[in-house]
């Protein structure tokens, strides 16, 4: 008899789960160090920090995902990180 196998989480959702981890964790620290010092200092280095790094992970995983549809999909010419405004045009070349 065969047992079911184990569905492995990928590296990137787990990262994902971390830092959403942290940034709870450090809301909850910056509200709770309020109370204690009765000082809101907390709030403006640990709430932007903790919630750049959510945001910076959330936005990485996404554009990973998408690639990754991109090319299941074989539309794998479409995944660029140019802009196409920022690509130089060939034929008007101006220093």
């Amino acid at each position: 008899m065969k047992g079911k196998r184990k569905k492995k989480i990928e590296t990137s959702k787990i990262l994902l789960i971390v830092s959403d981890v942290i940034t709870g964790i450090c809301t909850v620290a910056a509200i709770v160090a309020v109370f204690v010092i009765k000082d809101t200092t907390p709030l403006v280095y640990l709430i932007p920090a903790a919630y750049g790094l959510s945001a910076t992970s959330h936005g990485f995983y996404y554009w990973k995902a998408k690639a990754e549809n991109l090319q299941k999909f074989g539309r794998l010419d479409a995944v660029t990180m140019e802009d196409p405004q920022d690509v130089p045009d060939e034929n008007n070349f101006t220093v």
